[in-house]
Parts: structure tokens; C-alpha cells; sequence
């Protein structure tokens, strides 16, 4: 796990507290810079234990601007009874549990993190978590211009929290992304955001799919998402898919929303254009085949939800390194 990569390794002696860092060390213009200066002053913690910290290269001012950037990378063994309480820090935080349990309180839930499991949460939100044992967990701080759209994507879902073992998709690729900051590259700040966008994406999709998984899922829904899967290269009007669960429009688009966190239309709309991301990478096809060949004829209607969904042109998706589907 995270073969080859550096950490600093800090242990307290003696629980470290907020106030022991004054306003002033805030204000210091060479204290560890503005968005660590950011979240201590909108923090209050205690922490005891320790922490391997991942030690950021300089990332350009247009990557900050542009791009999706790490904003920084630890792994703390915390001790029974560390917390952290925050809100106002424009950052998104992934938490990942290794090994222990935490707490995460966060928009009136409250959530049991054991090993394994992992959330994803905006730190502009109050949000509260605490180790209820001894806890080591991964923490990811991250941001860029289309990481709201990225994280109200996966609240959609339903679900803020999620749970795969360190040898599974989600973890292969937050250690890709600490990877290729560790190593030094022309092209290392787009190809680390390329990677983040990719880990977001996948926990999107997982947990998408969870939830339409699940048994309270009526019957006639999980019907037609089956036939939405089957069919989504077809013509297949609110009409068609209301009349397959003996409902109207209304009640038919209320549930669904309710059951999948997205509209009939647009989860139509995201599994042709996952369609589409993939052929982009697997196949030498012209965009306008591509369009077609998963169900949307207008090239310039393709290229407008495409670039909403994923950020990127068809032709920019195609063209940029480190590939995760």
C-alpha cells in the first residue's frame, strides 16, 4: 500500500488542541500556506496520536484555478477521543478507515466509519468526526472548479458513505493519484487531475448502483432501469416508462428520483454518455458516431451534455492521459 511514496511521520507526546495555535499564527504568511492557514482557523480539534503526512509538491496557480488539485494527503492514528469540528473551509474531504473506528456527524447523520469504509463530504458544511476507538484513517483534502458539481453528483445518491477493502477500485486510485504527485512530470498537475476526476467518477457510479441495488427498491422501477440499460440507445419517452409501472408521469418521476436520486431523463442521459466515455477511450470512432451509436443524433446537443456531465469536451476526454473508465 502506497509503495514507494514518502511520509513525514509525527507523534504527539501530548494532546494537540486548536487553542493552542493562537490567531496570529493563523495570519503568518509562511505558515504552511493559505489553504492549510484556511481550515486550522475554521477548526476545532484535539488530536492525540499521530500522523503520516504526504508532502505536497508545488501545484501550479492554474491547476488550483482549472483543474482538480489535492490540497493534501495524511494518514492519522488517531487515539480514542480525537475530533476535529470545521465548517467554512473550501475544501472536499474523502475519509478512508484502515483499521479502528470513527464518527462522522454531517448534515443531521450520523455515520459509523469501521474498516474500510470510506465518505465524501463538502468542508464548507458544518461537519463533525471523532475516533470511538483508536482510529487510522486516510484523509484527502481536494478542490477545483468542477468539484461541487463532482460531490452534489454523488449527494444525489443518497448515500455520503461507502465501503471497498484497500484492494479495490477506489483505493487503486487514490494511491495513483498519490503516485503521480510523487513523481516529478511536465504534465503532473493535469494527469493527478485527471486521476481525482477519475476516483470521483467511480464512487458516483458505485454508489448510484448501490442504491438501485437495493431490495426496498420497488420492483417496477428495477424494471425499468433494466430496460433503460437494455434499451438506452433507443427513443424512450417519460410516456413509455410511466406506462410500464401503471402509474402517471408525475408519481412515476417522483419515485424514481426517489429510489435512484436522479430523474428518469437524466439517469438516461448519464448512462449513454458512461457509454460514450468509453468508447471515447477504447475505440478510434468520430464523435458524431459515438453520439449516435448511444442515442443522441444532434453532435452539438452530444457535445453540450457531454461537456456538463463530465467537464471536458469529447474530444479533450479522448485526448487526456491516465485513463480510468
Amino acid at each position: 500500500m502506497f509503495d514507494n511514496i514518502t511520509f513525514t511521520k509525527t507523534r504527539t507526546t501530548m494532546p494537540l488542541t486548536s487553542r493552542m495555535l493562537s490567531e496570529q499564527t493563523y495570519k503568518k504568511p509562511d505558515f504552511s500556506g493559505k489553504t492549510t492557514r484556511e481550515n486550522l482557523s475554521n477548526s476545532e480539534f484535539v488530536l492525540s496520536g499521530g500522523v503520516d503526512t504526504f508532502r505536497l509538491p508545488p501545484i501550479t496557480e492554474f491547476a488550483q484555478n482549472n483543474l482538480f488539485s489535492a490540497q493534501s494527503f495524511a494518514i492519522f492514528h488517531y487515539e480514542k477521543g480525537s475530533y476535529t469540528r470545521r465548517k467554512d473551509f473550501h475544501s472536499y474531504l474523502l475519509l478512508y478507515t484502515y483499521d479502528g473506528e470513527g464518527k462522522l456527524e454531517y448534515e443531521g447523520k450520523t455515520y459509523t466509519l469501521k474498516k474500510g469504509d470510506g465518505a465524501f463530504i463538502s468542508c464548507v458544511r458544518p461537519h463533525y468526526y471523532e475516533a470511538v476507538q483508536n482510529w487510522d484513517v486516510g484523509v484527502f483534502h481536494f478542490n477545483g472548479p468542477f468539484a461541487e458539481y463532482m460531490y452534489s453528483e454523488y449527494e444525489a445518491t443518497g448515500n455520503l458513505a461507502f465501503h471497498e477493502g484497500t484492494d479495490e477500485r477506489f483505493h487503486r486510485n487514490l494511491e495513483q493519484v498519490i503516485s503521480i504527485y510523487a513523481s516529478p512530470s511536465v504534465q503532473r498537475d493535469l494527469r493527478a487531475s485527471h486521476a481525482i476526476e477519475g476516483m470521483l467518477l467511480y464512487l458516483v457510479v458505485k454508489n448510484s448502483n448501490f442504491n438501485i441495488s437495493r431490495g426496498d427498491v420497488p420492483e417496477a422501477i428495477q424494471n425499468v432501469i433494466v430496460f433503460m440499460e437494455n434499451h438506452y440507445t433507443e427513443d424512450i419517452s417519460l410516456d413509455k416508462m410511466a406506462e410500464m409501472t401503471n402509474t402517471s408521469k408525475y408519481h412515476f418521476s417522483k419515485e424514481f428520483k426517489r429510489y435512484t436520486g436522479f430523474s428518469p431523463h437524466d439517469y438516461l442521459i448519464r448512462m449513454r454518455i458512461d457509454q460514450a466515455k468509453i468508447l471515447l477511450k477504447t475505440t478510434s470512432l468520430p464523435a458524431n458516431k459515438i453520439a449516435h451509436s448511444v442515442g443522441i443524433h444532434d453532435i452539438n446537443n452530444f457535445n453540450y451534455l457531454f461537456k456538463k456531465k463530465v467537464g471536458k469536451t469529447p474530444i479533450q476526454y479522448r485526448n487526456a492521459p491516465d485513463t480510468i473508465l
